[in-house]
């Protein structure tokens, strides 16, 4: 006799999603020309107002140069203009744009600096990996299931500390907008760092922190 069993899957998530928008400014570092690729060339279809700035090192190192869309792309490398300054290249920037950027930390970092000053503008951006915590501060996560008192220094998230004792503990993104460690809180306050937490009992242990003292997880 044959033994089924049953799996429940769902669709991809998107967390840097194409919106239909009138303009936008799109951003690419290196290899973040991935998903500002068919960004461009959906805005493009649409008929909507577009520019592309693709930075890199060299031209050489610059993956689907030759994929870009004819027009409103500038192509920016380090050794012909020097690196790029955020501000410069969202000079121009008019109000009502949707800037979409993805590229390494600093240019992200830079973007969302310089974005602040530009008026009725939208930023949607996607990281490669999570940003590093520099505003923690340490605390005690009790583990009650598996009865385990860990200490989480200032640098790193609950996430990361659990792993080296739990490798199997179920994460996808490691940036709070996906919910696969989302965590029943049992003691303690929650210190809420990414609007997807709104809380209710629980927590997204890859962002999220103690308020101070000890948190108790459901684990």
């Amino acid at each position: 006799m044959t033994e089924v069993s049953t799996v429940r899957v769902r669709g991809p998530r998107n967390a840097f999603p194409f919106l239909p928008r009138e303009r936008y400014m799109f951003l690419a570092g290196g290899i973040g020309i991935t998903p500002i690729l068919p960004m461009v060339t959906a805005a493009d279809r649409l008929g909507a107002d577009w520019r592309l700035v693709y930075t890199g090192r060299t031209r050489a190192s610059l993956p689907f140069l030759d994929e870009r869309p004819s027009g409103r792309v500038l192509v920016r490398t380090d050794d012909e203009h020097g690196l790029p300054d955020c501000t410069d290249l969202l000079r121009d920037v008019e109000p009502g744009t949707a800037v979409c950027c993805c590229g390494p930390a600093p240019m992200i970092d830079g973007v969302r600096a310089a974005g602040t000053a530009l008026p009725e503008t939208t930023l949607y951006y996607e990281r490669f990996a999570p940003a590093p915590i520099v505003d923690g501060w340490p605390f005690e996560v009790e583990l009650r299931r598996g009865e385990q008192v860990l200490g989480v220094p200032d640098d790193r998230s609950v996430l990361d500390v659990i792993r080296d004792e739990r490798p199997a503990v179920a994460y996808s993104c490691g940036q709070g907008f996906c919910g696969t460690c989302r965590t029943a809180v049992l003691a303690g306050n929650v210190d809420r760092r990414v609007p997807s937490d709104p809380g209710e009992g629980t927590m997204l242990i890859c962002v999220s922190r103690a308020s101070g003292g000890r948190i108790t997880l459901d684990l």
